[in-house]
């Protein structure tokens, strides 16, 4: 399977930069396919910097678009009608990433590497490990 990437029109807003529209790159690579990333491209001015990207794990985006999910840096929920949003957290700040629900199923579909039950153990496994390391089991 070879990797998935999409350019995509996005709503961005940001305490600090107000909103707007930006494109962004969805990537998908199956030599590691439990995790996707999200491109912003390098501002136009020389002193604006390179592009920044945000790896995080599929299923975010997979149980996002129906529930909030997330804790971390990464959250995603489901957002206006028939949008979805991705809120992005770092020391420097922080952004909602706005996409297309219909959009990011139709990404998310194409980059499904496994039949469903395999991903299924895998997220179960996954899930069990990280209980046990945290104290929660």
């Amino acid at each position: 399977m070879k990797p998935v990437q999409r350019l995509v029109t996005a709503k961005v807003s940001s305490p600090e930069h107000g909103a707007g529209r930006l494109v962004v790159g969805l990537r998908h690579d199956p030599g590691d396919p439990l995790a996707v990333r999200l491109d912003f491209a390098p501002a136009a001015g020389p002193d604006e910097g390179g592009a920044a990207t945000w790896v995080f794990a599929r299923n975010l985006l997979e149980e996002g678009v129906v529930v909030a999910v997330g804790d971390g840096d990464v959250r995603v929920r489901p957002g206006a009608e028939g949008e979805t949003d991705i809120e992005l957290v770092s020391l420097y700040g922080s952004c909602v990433v706005r996409l297309r629900t219909d959009t990011l199923c139709s990404f998310l579909s194409l980059t499904e590497t496994r039949p469903a039950e395999v991903s299924t153990r895998i997220r179960t496994e996954l899930d069990q490990t990280l209980d046990a390391i945290l104290g929660r089991a």
